[in-house]
């Protein structure tokens, strides 16, 4: 019953939430944004789901280590049904505006514990140059 309600679920506030643009960042409830080294720290916990949301080519191309890859541009069902909600996730993308469309997705089916990683896999790359 669990996996029908929740891609129901996830479908329905899609569409609501696509009817609104918002880019003002979102910081409270379930889902936070971090910087890169509260990111670190974050996914420092092996209990944490982490997902790189581009697609497949972009997460061949170069990812963070223990990743999984769930593009989030063919839908969100996946997030839903394939993370556990009761453990942490930690998100990212390319340069951070997916994963953060992501966490929202991810707070209003109520996952608990939500980080997204601010400038994504860009500001990844960059820490490591330092």
């Amino acid at each position: 019953m669990k996996k029908v309600i929740l891609p129901l679920l996830l479908f329905v506030l899609m569409a609501i939430s696509s009817c609104v643009q918002c880019s003002v960042s979102h910081v409270g409830g379930n889902f936070r944004r971090v910087d890169v080294a509260e990111f670190k720290e974050f996914i420092a916990n092996p209990d944490v789901q982490l997902v790189d949301v581009r697609t497949a080519e972009e997460y061949n191309s170069g990812h963070i280590p223990g990743s999984i890859n769930i593009d989030v541009l063919k839908g969100h069902e996946e997030l839903a049904t394939t993370l556990d909600p009761e453990r942490p996730v930690a998100l990212y993308c390319r340069s951070g505006r997916r994963s953060e469309n992501a966490g929202w997705v991810l707070e209003k089916v109520f996952f608990r514990n939500v980080v997204d990683l601010k400038g994504g896999y860009n500001e990844w790359v960059k820490s490591l140059e330092k």
